[in-house]
């Protein structure tokens, strides 16, 4: 089993190394809103710098609300030549649920980082559902990691992804 890093008997222990042992972790003190598009664009706050041939284990916990309508959909912004898939679970885009229920038909799919992944809502651009995407990533060149998301229909209702998302990477190797 790989670690990182890797500690030597009688290595100095330095603030970069202790550093680089911590796991990186973004999070969404606001919402962000989107209207009237569907072209995927990285979120604001949900967004870090990896490091080139490195290994990385990465979740991202999304709070978001939209309309039935507008819907929420998401894809990765990932360093040219990254490999790996990514698991989405969260409700199934043909499902709505009620503004006062939690349940459902969900989705539990493994793609490709640019491959959209839509989701269903509780057809409230105030009411959120919670969907979770994860992966091991496998770097090449240093780069951008972030969510990329929108509507997947074009809508003038607000589609959000809201405070208290987060990411979270850890370097594995």
């Amino acid at each position: 089993m790989a670690t990182y890093p890797t500690i030597y008997s009688g290595q100095r222990i330095t603030t970069a190394l202790l550093t680089s042992m911590q796991p990186i972790v973004a999070f969404k003190a606001a919402n962000t809103d989107r209207t009237a598009t569907t072209t995927l664009a990285d979120d604001p706050d949900l967004s870090v710098q990896i490091a080139a041939n490195a290994t990385y284990r990465v979740i991202f916990y999304l709070h978001y609300a939209a309309t039935d309508t507008g819907r929420f959909k998401t894809g990765w912004t990932v360093p040219s030549g990254t490999t790996g898939n990514r698991s989405a679970v969260g409700p199934d885009q043909g499902v709505v649920l009620s503004s006062t229920s939690s349940g459902g038909t969900g989705r539990w799919g493994i793609h490709n980082f640019v491959t959209a992944c839509t989701y269903g809502t509780r057809n409230n651009s105030g009411n959120q559902c919670f969907a979770m995407e994860e992966a091991t990533i496998f770097t090449t060149t240093a780069g951008t990691l972030a969510i990329q998301w929108a509507q997947a229909t074009s809508d003038a209702s607000v589609t959000r992804l809201a405070a208290g998302s987060s990411l979270h990477v850890q370097r594995l190797a």
